[in-house]
């Protein structure tokens, strides 16, 4: 018996055999409903297959949740991209517990794949977060891109999301058009990856500004400087 963290892609839909399997034997079964929204919910989603399903949230996640054999995280994505399931594998393995990591659909996957951009060219993965405490959070992303683009690799930059309020691409973009190299410069907006209103357009960063791509989770792609021919081509057929 072990502690079982799974991944449940990024929607219902994704939810494959493997994972049914566990859904069946797991004594207790547990959906993060903090690290990222789900289509539809993954509590509801999971509830198809069994409904004793209980709710991970920020703090059960990061306070007391229940390690233990037989016990199954599901989580929406795949496992290990949130530090908060990185920590609980961690935990589970210094308790002496076999553990078993089940993988699926990330957005990182999708975007990489439905940007039409060479998959062999990314670069250093970023993610934007809200200013705080008097801190602001853009000059790491900014300098992340500076150094992908010395490469010529493309970057991801990943929305924040949890602590009941997620990012959207418009406010990214005004915290990024603080840099005027960056606010003129083509992107990728992401909406809702993999789900049944996604949405993918490209366009200048600060014409997303004033955009509604509708709610989150969203992210963006800055492709690199200089791109393929297809890479190119590719990119046009997104662009608005």
């Amino acid at each position: 018996m072990s502690f079982v963290l799974a991944g449940a892609g990024l929607r219902c839909e994704h939810v494959h055999g493997l994972l049914r399997r566990e859904l069946e034997r797991a004594e207790e079964v547990w959906a993060d409903v903090y690290t990222s929204p789900f289509q539809g919910g993954l509590v509801e989603c999971l509830k198809k297959f069994r409904e004793d399903v209980k709710e991970a949230t920020r703090e059960v996640l990061e306070g007391r949740f229940p390690l233990s054999p037989n016990t199954l995280l599901v989580v929406p994505g795949d496992p290990l991209a949130a530090t908060t399931h990185a920590s609980l594998l961690l935990e589970a393995k210094k308790k002496g517990l076999k553990t078993k990591i089940i993988s699926n659909v990330s957005s990182l996957q999708a975007a990489r794949t439905k940007s039409g951009l060479s998959q062999y060219r990314f670069g250093r993965v970023v993610t934007l977060m809200y200013p705080r405490d008097g801190i602001d959070f853009t000059e790491s992303v900014y300098l992340a891109l500076k150094d992908n683009d010395e490469l010529n690799l493309h970057t991801i930059v990943l929305l924040e999301t949890g602590y009941g309020r997620s990012m959207t691409v418009p406010e990214a973009a005004e915290l990024l058009c603080k840099y005027e190299d960056l606010c003129g410069r083509t992107a990728i907006a992401m909406a809702r990856l993999c789900w049944d209103d996604e949405l993918i357009v490209a366009s200048k960063l600060k014409d997303f500004v004033e955009v509604d791509l509708g709610p989150p989770p969203h992210l963006l792609v800055f492709p690199s400087p200089k791109l393929h021919p297809i890479e190119e081509e590719l990119l046009q057929t997104l662009m608005r």
